[in-house]
């Protein structure tokens, strides 16, 4: 059986500080199995809402969702999320990313079931420029991983069964992954008049990220 592109590109990031990260990533992901990964993509729930996903990847330390974040200054949690406080002062409340990245991690797996590969999926936020202070909880601060630290985090063998990735688990992955019909976020507008409709289209993506 002939393999795919270990890592696919779904549509290139409009953002050059996440294009600069990805492109970082790639250039130290291993080209052997079980390695993965898939960019830049959009699924939709069975209601109709979606979800846009930065990075996904997997790896002998199992399947991860990953959120790409360049924030600078200080990260402060706080009862409604995370805040940031920016080198110029501003501060600036943005939800809590691993919580939404959570949300996002349990309904794509949910997708990937239905399409015949049932997995377990992990999640880490990664920031991609400077490291900004964190004054978050321990239970946080261990899904957050600095990007270029990503690959060799990822390259731990998972302990939990359910967590571990042999190549041809990965290679399942990505055949439930194509027939769960991930595409390009742009992509919606013109795949499906409907489910646009009942959305709103990317907006109803882009509302889904923090």
């Amino acid at each position: 059986m002939t393999l795919p592109p270990r890592w696919t590109t779904i549509t290139e990031s409009a953002f050059p500080h996440e294009r600069s990260a990805l492109d970082r990533i790639r250039a130290t992901m291993p080209d052997t199995g079980p390695w993965r990964a898939w960019s830049n993509f959009t699924f939709a729930t069975a209601a109709g809402k979606l979800f846009e996903i930065d990075l996904l990847i997997a790896a002998p330390a199992g399947l991860h969702m990953v959120e790409l974040k360049t924030w600078n200054g200080e990260v402060t949690a706080t009862r409604d999320g995370w805040v940031q406080t920016n080198e110029s002062g501003e501060r600036i409340a943005h939800g809590n990313p691993l919580e939404l990245t959570w949300h996002k991690s349990g309904l794509l797996a949910r997708l990937l079931e239905a399409a015949g590969e049932p997995v377990y999926i992990r999640t880490l936020v990664v920031f991609a420029g400077h490291q900004p202070v964190l004054h978050l909880p321990d239970r946080e601060l261990r899904y957050i991983v600095p990007v270029d630290a990503l690959i060799d985090r990822l390259a731990r063998p998972a302990h939990n069964v359910r967590h571990r990735m042999p190549d041809e688990r990965a290679a399942r992955i990505a055949a439930a992954l194509e027939n769960a019909g991930i595409m390009a976020p742009d992509a919606w507008d013109q795949h499906n008049g409907s489910l646009g409709d009942l959305t709103g289209g990317k907006r109803a993506a882009t509302s889904e990220r923090y």
